[in-house]
Order: structure tokens, then sequence, then C-alpha cells
């Protein structure tokens, strides 16, 4: 397909050069109520383009003209079958997903470390989880791949699983081998999920890893805006294969999608899917390289560490995603954290996010030479600092010693754990208590419980020590664990 049209686009700014009265929702009326201060800032064009359901510009819910053309030109891009634009994010995909391949009652293998999300859509679904764990990587405080002999394993001992579920890559750009892991789900008729948020952009440049699609995933859910260049909250789920109902999935993606759906939000999406389609390969040719320069630059610096492609063929890990920059500063004793917050606060570089061991630069199609540049020279001015104070010199480097214990048994699903009455009770009298929320000590952000799990001894003196360590948490109500909620 000609993948320089934009035919939802082109729909859109044809309307707007239309006289009309707009007797229609929004209120705003084409931009004409928008605040003064926010169209001084941002111009009129954009607010005219917040349009709904009108004469030529379809219905996301139904579409059959331009946004259905969108879609097509997107699952030719990708390489799927179908392509359906999501507008709440490609959490409303997962949760649509999961809701399609596994009815209440019937079980999904999922990993432990998969967005919450995930929980949102067992929680929807009623679908009872079968929990895989990654291969942590102790010394490295990083979650590995899914293991291939995990998967078999579970499979084996839940021949009834109807779906798999999978996250690659990951945040820190680590792949699971997708291929092998989806051979074996679809050998015992399981419908393979990917979560490829972090890896929509892959399939447009050789360097790049497989993107699930090609590897025989049967859904993908893609998070556009982080990777590709769409606006926030815009991303894509394709489907590739029969083993979906996709009349299914239509009616649940109806069910979790907004019934006003922004078409600023699906322009960005058909303008993103053209621009990484007929110019992503040459601007990953030169981006790439930048990448890799500063890569090298940062391991040239004294007690800076940056992972890589050194991570293969380690803890099931199968390839690496090189596009972000994962570094360290734990040889000095300084947590991600801090130096998190020091690059952002003393030096104006906004990293995505920092974690115990880690610092996370998610780039992408817009990144330039410059922004490496100042990235590579704070972390080399901050490291000289460090060197220079002996106290900091002489640090002991960080150590992840916080083993995961078992996991602990399921009393009810997640739904069951949602929708009953619970009370938030003390900490201190949560042992061998069915747990209602999630909690996810990061890192390595494994959920350690679950709603609806058992709150295990052994898993209470585990929290319990990172919660005295005022560990950061994921997921509890109560940041601080001082209280947890119960199932009463």
């Amino acid at each position: 397909m000609n993948q320089f049209k934009t035919p939802l686009y082109d729909a859109v700014t044809d309307y707007i050069g239309k006289e009309r009265a707009p007797l229609f929702i929004p209120a705003h009326k084409l931009g004409r109520a928008i605040h003064p201060k926010w169209k001084a800032f941002a111009g009129d064009a954009i607010f005219k383009m917040d349009l709904c359901e009108l004469e030529g510009l379809d219905d996301l819910h139904n579409a059959g003209d331009v946004i259905a053309e969108a879609q097509k030109l997107a699952a030719d891009a990708w390489g799927a079958d179908e392509s359906f634009f999501l507008i709440n994010g490609t959490s409303s995909g997962i949760v649509a997903a999961i809701c399609s391949a596994a009815a209440p009652g019937e079980k999904i293998i999922v990993p432990r470390n998969a967005h919450k999300s995930v929980v949102s859509g067992l929680i929807i679904s009623g679908a009872e989880p079968v929990y895989a764990m990654p291969d942590i990587w102790q010394e490295k405080g990083l979650i590995g791949g899914m293991p291939v002999a995990e998967l078999a394993r579970l499979l084996a001992e839940n021949p009834d699983a109807k779906a798999v579920f999978a996250v690659s890559p990951s945040y820190h750009g680590v792949c699971s081998d997708i291929k092998s892991l989806a051979d074996k789900a679809h050998e015992r008729g399981c419908v393979f999920i990917a979560d490829e948020a972090h890896g929509n952009h892959v399939y447009f440049h050789e360097s790049l890893p497989d993107g699930a699609l090609t590897l025989g995933a049967d859904i993908s859910c893609q998070s556009t805006h982080k990777m590709s260049g769409s606006l926030t909250q815009s991303s894509i789920l394709h489907v590739r294969g029969n083993r979906i109902d996709t009349g299914r999935l239509r009616a649940n993606l109806r069910l979790m999608q907004s019934t006003s759906p922004s078409y600023l939000l699906m322009s960005s999406l058909d303008l993103a899917r053209s621009h990484i389609a007929t110019a992503g390969h040459d601007i990953f040719a030169k981006l790439l390289p930048l990448i890799e320069d500063a890569k090298e630059r940062l391991r040239a610096t004294p007690g800076i560490d940056v992972l890589g492609e050194e991570l293969v063929g380690n803890h099931a890990i199968y390839a690496y995603e090189p596009t972000r920059i994962i570094l360290s500063a734990r040889r000095f004793g300084i947590e991600g954290y801090e130096l998190y917050e020091t690059l952002r606060r003393d030096y104006g570089v906004e990293a995505e996010f920092g974690d115990y061991f880690y610092v996370i630069c998610v780039l992408g199609l817009g990144t330039t030479e410059q922004d490496l540049i100042r990235l590579t020279d704070a972390v080399s001015d901050i490291a000289s600092k460090r060197s220079a104070s002996a106290s900091v010199a002489n640090a002991e480097p960080l150590i992840w010693k916080e083993a995961l214990p078992p996991l602990p048994p399921m009393a009810v699903t997640p739904r069951e754990a949602h929708f009953a009455e619970t009370a938030r009770i003390p900490w201190n009298e949560a042992k061998g208590k069915i747990s209602a929320e999630l909690i996810a000590p990061y890192p390595p952000g494994i959920p350690a419980l679950c709603p609806g799990e058992y709150i295990t001894d052994e898993m209470w003196e585990y929290l319990d020590t990172l919660r005295r360590a005022k560990r950061h948490m994921q997921g509890p109500g109560d940041s601080e664990l001082a209280t947890v909620a119960v199932l009463g």
C-alpha cells in the first residue's frame, strides 16, 4: 500500500477548510471558546482538528471509510492482518485482548512482571492467571527474559490454558525468544498476546530486533506514542492469523474505549504510521550510530556501566533493543534514583525514570545528537565530581540482595478479590490474610503479591524487610505499607 497516504488526516483538514456553523460537540466550536492563553501558545489550527464523528470522518467503533483505510495502512506497515486504533492507550488494548482470549474461569499464562493493565484485564475478564516467572539476573538487578522451558512446564501443567501473554521488549530493552514462546503456545492451541508497547518501532530497520508479529504473535499491543511518534495516549492493536475472534475483539474494544474518540489522537496515529513507514529506516540509519557512540562515551567514563548486547545469551535474554540508554553509577554506590534526580535537577537532562540500579533514557525518532551529547557530558561531569570525593570514590558498590520468596498461593482470582468486601488493616496484622491489592517492590518490578493471593509468612517477612528499609513499592494504596487492603 502507499504509505505516504494519510486518509484520516486529509479528511479532517478537508472538513476544517469548509465553512460551517458548528452546532455539534465539542463545545469550544472549532477552537472559538478555547482559553486565550492556550491559543496564544498553541495557535488556532490544532483546536479545529478536535472534531467528532461528522460526515466524511467515519466512526472508530464501526469504521468503514477513512478510519478503516487508515487502519488498513497501519496493518500493512506493521505486517498485520488487521489493526485497530486505540485512543485509551495500550492499556485498553491489553484489557480487550485478554477479554477476547480468555473467558471467566479460563486460564491465561502471564509473566509476573507484566504491566499493571494485565491485572485490570484479569479483573474485567474474570480469567484465572497462571503466573510465569521471568529469569531474574540478581547481580545486575535486572529482569531477564521469559525462559521457554518455564512456559513449556506451565503449559504441560495447565493443558486447559487458553492464552499466553508475553512482554518483549521490556522497559530495560530485554527481548525474550518470542518465536519459541509463540510456537510453544500454538502447539497447545493457545492464543499468543505480545505486549509490544516498547517495540513498535523495531519493524522499520534491520539492525533492530524482529517484531513480535513477524515471530508468531496473534495479537500485538503497541504504544505507538512511546516509540513511533504519535500523541500520548494513542496506540494500535494488531492482529495476525485466525486464532482470535475479531468480532469478539471489536466488541471488547468498544467496551474499553471512549464513545467520543479524539480525532487529534487518531490523526496523529495516521501521520505517525506514514512517517515511520516512509522515513523510519533513514532516521534509524542515522540515529543508531549516534546512540552507539553515546553509549561508548558513557562506557569510557570511570564508574559508569551501560547495558547492551553483552546481555544476550544470559538469563533468557534473546535479543537487546538498542534505542534506549540504560546506565548505572552503582560502582560509586549511587542509586539510580539519585542519579536520575541529579541529571534532572542540575543538568536539565530529563530521563524516563530511575530505579535502584539504573537510569532509563528512552530514545526515539526525535532524539538529536545534541540530546545525547548533553547526556554524556552531564554523566561525565557527575562521575568526575564523584571520583574526586574520597567518600564516594571509596563507597561500596550497590548490591541487590533481596531475592523474591516463593510465589504465594492464590486463594481467589484477581476479579473475585477486586469485587470482594475488603478492609484496610495494620501491616503487622497481615500474615495469613488475602491481599486485595498489588504490591511490587522496585526493583525488580515483579509483583510480590497480586490481588487474591495469601500473604504468607515468607512473603510478609520479605516485604517487611523492604518496608523498614523504605524501599519503593508499586501498587499498594498505602505507599509506606503501614497498612494493607485485605479481603474482609
